[in-house]
């Protein structure tokens, strides 16, 4: 057997439109497999709602800025999780669903898997546990879980890497990506794309490139350019305006996220020496920022210049600006909409660096925990973020890990590879019960298979926190 390293992992699905995927909190109340969900009592308990909900707003900002993907908070009706309607874009809530009940002792959260793995409105959302004694900036942080299973929502697995947010259990606060994490998200989405403003060899990254919007004035003195994109944090885009012969005196520009992405927009206009005239700008996830330019004339020229503000520092965003006294109208957001399709089971594509040994693939299977989760009456694929020592493999599991076990005190030699993966391979199609009836407290998934794995001989036992490469 060889050495191995396994990196990201990711599971062989996505959504169709990365170009907006949305996410919603829905109402306390709402049927989660049979169970009210209790997210906005649990969490409003702690802190305010406008807090807890920018802990979201910002780990799924972190996804955003790294991939070619904008997310985009929406309202929730607070139907049942699983209700009949769109996979994709369905416009009583998010595509990715926030709620919160009762689950293992031991499990901080689960997230249903994207689309193709799973169809219907139930991909993509998450139950977090309203047990847990949830933290800002401190154990167990409330960011470091959500970009977790925020990552499990968009298409992403474990992590063999321990500082990877991907990584399969909760070992510290980790509320910046790890670059194996950019790696994975990459490989599904890849990176951020730029605009038509930015790409094939244009620019305008500085004044002096700034792009002239006057060809794109309509005949309501107004203009309206939509599909741009911060594609870093930190990068500006310029453009010039000329005041035409009609015109009431003043201009309004304003820098729109609002339903395009989690931008936090920032515009700013200056006069053809790059005196400030005026700046504006938001801090909040996914607005309009508009200044007004009082006291101009025609033939007056000036530059825009339009960026992120804080937080969220990419995203898709929309500029217009009007000489006329007609109110403009925000930018409509791109069509999303995909009716609900067949699930496609399980996938798991896994990075590997060399070769593997078949026990340690399936032990790396089942570390994943992506299995058939089950919530109530809710059942799907999904994984659950686990607390190192607590979380407890499901009856069936157990089972297995006790055959497998007997099996290996009376064997005389090392058993075969194939009978090893033979031995383990079912476990993939066992469903991981989250509900309030599964109960924990005993070992966790990885350490009993690495105990019935060290029991066969050639293998080294690893831990939940430390994973080491066999060696032959």
């Amino acid at each position: 057997m060889e050495e191995r390293l396994l990196l990201y992992a990711t599971l062989g699905a996505n959504w169709v439109y990365g170009s907006r995927i949305t996410y919603s909190f829905v109402p306390d109340g709402t049927s989660i497999g049979g169970t009210p969900s209790t997210l906005y009592q649990t969490l409003n308990a702690l802190y305010p709602t406008s807090v807890w909900q920018r802990e979201f707003n910002e780990a799924a900002a972190v996804w955003q800025a790294v991939a070619n993907v904008n997310l985009v908070q929406v309202s929730d009706d607070g139907s049942a999780l699983g209700a009949a309607g769109y996979q994709q874009g369905d416009p009583r809530f998010g595509d990715i669903r926030f709620s919160a009940i009762p689950l293992a002792f031991g499990t901080l959260g689960a997230a249903y898997s994207p689309p193709q793995l799973n169809g219907g409105p139930l991909a993509g959302d998450v139950v977090l546990n309203s047990i847990m004694s949830w933290k800002i900036d401190a154990n167990y942080d409330l960011k470091t879980v959500a970009i977790h299973e925020i990552g499990h929502a968009l298409g992403m697995s474990h992590s063999e890497i321990s500082r990877a947010d991907m990584y399969s259990y909760y070992t510290a606060m980790k509320q910046a990506l790890h670059s194996d994490d950019v790696s994975g998200i990459r490989s599904i989405y890849g990176g951020r794309q730029g605009d038509a403003w930015n790409s094939n060899g244009q620019s305008n990254l500085s004044y002096w490139d700034a792009k002239s919007l006057d060809g794109w004035r309509t005949s309501a003195n107004q203009i309206t350019v939509a599909d741009l994109n911060i594609t870093n944090p930190g990068q500006t885009e310029w453009f010039w305006v000329t005041i035409p012969s009609s015109n009431i005196g003043s201009f309004t520009v304003s820098a729109q996220s609002t339903n395009l992405s989690l931008l936090t927009p920032q515009v700013t206009v200056y006069d053809a020496s790059l005196g400030l005239k005026g700046n504006a700008y938001s801090s909040q996830f996914g607005d309009t920022a508009t200044l007004t330019i009082p006291g101009v004339s025609t033939g007056q020229g000036f530059f825009i210049r339009a960026t992120a503000s804080g937080g969220g520092s990419t995203g898709a965003y929309a500029l217009q600006v009007n000489f006329g006294t007609v109110p403009l109208t925000p930018v409509a957001p791109p069509f999303t909409m995909v009716p609900t399709q067949n699930s496609q089971g399980a996938g798991l594509n896994t990075l590997v660096q060399g070769t593997v040994n078949t026990v340690r693939a399936t032990e790396r299977a089942l570390q994943d925990h992506h299995v058939q989760l089950k919530i109530g009456n809710l059942s799907a694929w999904g994984d659950a973020l686990l607390a190192p020592g607590f979380a407890r493999a499901s009856p069936a599991l157990e089972s297995l890990y006790a055959a497998a076990a007997a099996k290996a005190q009376a064997a005389s030699a090392p058993i075969a590879a194939t009978a090893e993966a033979s031995a383990f391979g079912a476990a993939l199609s066992f469903r991981h019960e989250v509900s309030p009836s599964w109960t924990g407290g005993l070992q966790t998934t990885t350490g009993a298979i690495d105990d019935v794995l060290a029991g066969w001989g050639g293998f080294e036992k690893s831990s939940v926190g430390k994973r080491r490469p066999h060696r032959s």
